[in-house]
């Protein structure tokens, strides 16, 4: 069975400095797809990119905690602080969640993401990957048996779960590729040569260096060393060397 490997760039939208990396690991490196924040600063910005690039699998990265929501936050009262904005991770998931909630807001952002890229999303997954959350979960699942769409799962039980309801995933997902430490060349070398066989979705944060990401990031240094190594033409040359075919969620 062959291997054939999916890299997909989160927070396409966050920031310029975001989207630019993204667009370089794609045109440069071997970024296939990446999911879109459509609440974020520069959704715009990525729009234009994602119209112009119709190479670029596009998703959507479905935000609960970061920012502010699409829809009426009266009518999503589980998922927002009093004031509207959404919670942090931890907060958000210390609380009872409505999934009912949390499926009219993925909604509302699925939409946005095609009548701002002007085509179907071809996947989603989750900002902070909170669907491990029963309920988000849920609620993810949902919306791709509605749309069609490709879901990212995190474990093969959720995998599984998916599948039986009809959801296309990929076999595998890593998300070994991030932090410090775990961002090097070497780190993504080792992973490559670990891959299973089947189709598997490594997750990674590229970006280029941008002062507005740097004052409300935690991860914003690291993009940049995340970006330079999936240019690397070594990259590219082990997954040559090994014969594992880049593809797509849109492919499954």
């Amino acid at each position: 069975m062959a291997r054939l490997l999916i890299v997909n760039a989160d927070d396409f939208g966050r920031s310029e400095g975001t989207d630019n990396g993204i667009m370089r690991a794609h045109r440069e490196g071997i970024v296939t797809s990446t999911t879109f924040m459509t609440n974020a600063p520069s959704a715009q910005h990525a729009a234009s990119l994602a119209r112009a690039s119709p190479s670029l699998d596009v998703g959507v990265h479905l935000v609960l905690t970061y920012g502010r929501p699409l829809s009426n936050p009266a009518r999503i009262r589980s998922l927002v602080r009093e004031d509207g904005s959404f919670w942090r991770p931890s907060e958000l998931l210390a609380r009872p969640i409505d999934r009912t909630e949390a499926l009219a807001e993925y909604r509302a952002q699925y939409g946005r993401a095609r009548e701002l890229i002007g085509r179907e999303p071809t996947h989603v997954d989750t900002h902070h990957w909170v669907h491990d959350h029963p309920a988000l979960s849920w609620a993810v699942c949902e919306l791709a048996q509605e749309t069609g769409a490709a879901a990212r799962t995190h474990t093969p039980t959720q995998r599984d779960e998916y599948r039986a309801k009809g959801v296309r995933t990929p076999d595998h997902f890593s998300r070994e590729f991030q932090h410090p430490g775990h961002i090097g060349l070497d780190d993504l070398l080792a992973l490559i040569a670990r891959l299973e066989e089947g189709v598997t979705e490594v997750m990674c944060h590229p970006g280029e260096p941008d002062p507005d990401l740097v004052a409300t990031s935690a991860y914003a240094r690291e993009r940049p060393l995340e970006l330079a190594v999936l240019i690397d033409p070594r990259i590219r040359g082990a997954l040559e060397r090994d014969h594992i075919t880049p593809t797509t969620f849109a492919d499954l």
